[in-house]
């Protein structure tokens, strides 16, 4: 082999190596792609964010209530049956007063006496201490036209209530009416009263008339 044959031999990898390495510093040189620079917000915000944070945890902190089951006690107890005659008792006179300074006070004013030749008195008024179904049925319906209490003559319409008065509400009113008004003293109703009422009368859809009420209930 001759000497020409060797040295060629050996050149070839050296300049392969060399251009290799050539083309690596070329990359090497390449700009870097560009990137954003990350940014901050403003400082007020992050402050804002940290004052949130410390009110939000005290709040909770304050009323989320303790790790303690009686505060579930109304989930536990939710299929157990309430005493609900004990609890209407108690507050039919408060509810059956409220009802009537709001619903009815302003036509026969807070003392029942009502007002002379426009509204009629509920306070010692046969319409009220008489046959309970009869008011209840002038309160679930309504009434209207000419009608004579106490002596005096009134001419008016009174607005039905069966549609904005639960059958609960009706009877602590009604009880109210019967017992606190005046000098009045009569027997309380029972819910299953007007339930009895509000059932007869459900297909009556014009208000009541004070010989109707004679005759259905004397």
């Amino acid at each position: 082999m001759s000497d020409a044959h060797l040295k060629n031999s050996h050149q070839q990898p050296v300049q392969n190596e060399i251009s290799e390495l050539a083309l690596h510093d070329k990359e090497m040189r390449e700009i870097a792609e560009p990137y954003e620079a990350p940014t901050t917000g403003p400082k007020w915000f992050y402050l804002f964010m940290v004052i949130s944070l410390a009110i939000g945890s005290f709040y909770l902190g304050r009323h989320m209530g303790k790790l303690d089951a009686s505060i579930h006690i109304g989930f536990f107890e939710k299929n157990k049956p309430a005493d609900t005659s004990a609890v209407t008792a108690a507050q039919s006179p408060a509810s059956g007063a409220s009802l009537f300074t709001s619903k009815c006070a302003s036509c026969h004013q807070a003392d029942g006496k009502g007002l002379p030749g426009a509204f009629p008195p509920l306070a010692e008024s046969e319409f009220v201490l008489g046959n309970p179904e009869r008011l209840i049925s002038i309160v679930l319906k309504g009434l209207t036209g000419p009608l004579e209490v106490e002596g005096q003559s009134f001419n008016g319409t009174m607005p039905a209530w069966e549609d904005q008065m639960s059958d609960q509400e009706l009877v602590a009113v009604i009880n109210h009416i019967r017992n606190k008004l005046g000098n009045n003293q009569a027997s309380e109703i029972q819910l299953q009263d007007v339930q009895k009422v509000r059932e007869q009368t459900a297909s009556r859809t014009q208000p009541w008339q004070a010989d109707e009420l004679e005759v259905a209930y004397p």
